[in-house]
């Protein structure tokens, strides 16, 4: 290769799932590597359970117990968390097990605690 970094910035389901799969080929893409920005500030907490509820909470701004994507973006920008568009998408995809667009506490801790 030449060096040359792309922004993917759509793909089918097919193409996405080949990248996660793949992280020794696509390293933003590989899922173990988002998750853990994510679990970075678990450490300071008792338990994982106690920090994704806590995460929930600055996550969901409206209180509605669910997080929606514009809650998500904004709220992993809050939490010091930078990603790419790309990578939002990834976690809003493994996160949202139903696919309904948002996330809900169960989804949020159960996604968490199969990526330990």
């Amino acid at each position: 290769m030449a060096g040359f970094k792309f922004t993917l910035v759509k793909a089918d389901e097919y193409t996405e799932k080949y990248m996660e799969d793949n992280g020794d080929v696509f390293p933003t893409a590989s899922v173990d590597f988002l998750f853990e920005k994510i679990k970075l500030g678990a450490k300071n907490y008792q338990s994982l359970q106690d920090y994704a509820v806590n995460l929930m909470k600055i996550l969901d701004k409206n209180n509605d117990g669910f997080v929606d994507v514009s809650e998500f973006s904004a709220g992993l920008r809050t939490l010091q968390i930078f990603c790419s568009p790309h990578e939002e998408h990834l976690l809003l995809r493994r996160f949202d097990v139903n696919g309904d667009g948002k996330i809900s506490i169960e989804e949020f801790y159960n996604a968490l605690a199969a990526s330990m």
